[in-house]
């Protein structure tokens, strides 16, 4: 029984196998940390979907409260496919928590980084449309994100950011990461779109393969711009994809960002991450 509150870590080793089961963990659940065998080896598989009645936030095949969560070597996957839309594998409002060499696999809408500070190293992560979406203040850094092949009349999005008030600690930090399609992508595939009037998201550093189309970014509604309140950029990004010439034209986007701009985006300040971090163990770059 996983204690309520707890101050101490709390382990969890979860061994090689694939368990077909919905795991929620609520906010009492305190500092715990669950490990696999890797992301090959232990999986957790879900289904729960929202063409199947399940409400978005509900679909999550594992979904975690509680502040101070580690996860490593574990793979979360929903297995509802792109027929089934909306179908999340994780979902997270864990303040303080971090995730290293692990596995989110889906299709619409597979990582759900809801709310608070979250840290992402070496993990892959697979999906369609606005597969990394949320309000959390998250940095992925060192990631495998790749877009895979939805249904016919699809397109790809890789993060659809839901920062809503200009006051609230929220954005998204792609760093030193590749983006590269998941087999054969034919269906147009983009670096995301605003879903809030303070949307942020910052790519740098970041490997953009020719999946990408040269504009990036699309609106949340076609044919009309998001707002100027938006905060996108790019900085330091190489591969074919990475061209800015053919990008967006918006008034929030910034195709190429200054070192100070992209220094906002970086571990040590949007999560003030030299403060916890570290004694996660886990390897991090704070710039």
């Amino acid at each position: 029984m996983v204690p309520k509150k707890s101050l101490k870590m709390f382990v969890i080793y979860v061994k090689a196998g694939r368990y077909v089961e919905n795991v929620v963990m609520d906010k009492g659940k305190w500092n715990v940390m669950i490990y696999g065998d890797g992301k090959d080896k232990t999986i957790i598989a879900g289904g729960k979907n929202f063409i199947d009645g399940t409400p978005t936030y509900e679909t999550a095949t594992f979904a975690i409260q509680g502040k101070g969560f580690i996860m490593k070597d574990i793979a979360i996957i929903n297995t509802s496919g792109a027929a089934k839309h909306q179908a999340v594998a994780f979902r997270s409002g864990s303040d303080f928590s971090v995730y290293y060499q692990c596995s989110f696999d889906g299709f619409q809408d597979t990582l759900y980084p809801h709310s608070n500070r979250q840290f992402y190293r070496n993990c892959d992560v697979t999906g369609t449309i606005d597969f990394i979406f949320g309000s959390a203040a998250v940095v992925f850094q060192d990631c495998k994100i790749m877009p895979r092949q939805p249904l016919g009349n699809q397109f790809n999005t890789i993060t659809a950011q839901g920062k809503k008030d200009p006051n609230q600690n929220s954005g998204m930090s792609i760093q030193r990461c590749t983006i590269s399609a998941n087999g054969n992508v034919t269906a147009p595939t983009y670096l995301g779109r605003p879903w809030k009037d303070f949307s942020t998201t910052v790519i740098m550093e970041t490997e953009i393969g020719p999946v990408v189309k040269a504009t990036g970014w699309m609106s949340w509604v076609n044919g009309v711009d998001p707002p100027a309140s938006i905060v996108y950029g790019e900085y330091k990004n190489t591969g074919p994809g990475s061209d800015v010439a053919m990008r967006v034209k918006w008034a929030g986007y910034k195709a190429v960002m200054t070192a100070d701009e992209a220094a906002k985006f970086t571990v040590a300040t949007l999560l003030h991450g030299g403060d916890w971090i570290p004694a996660t163990g886990v390897t991090h770059q704070l710039s």
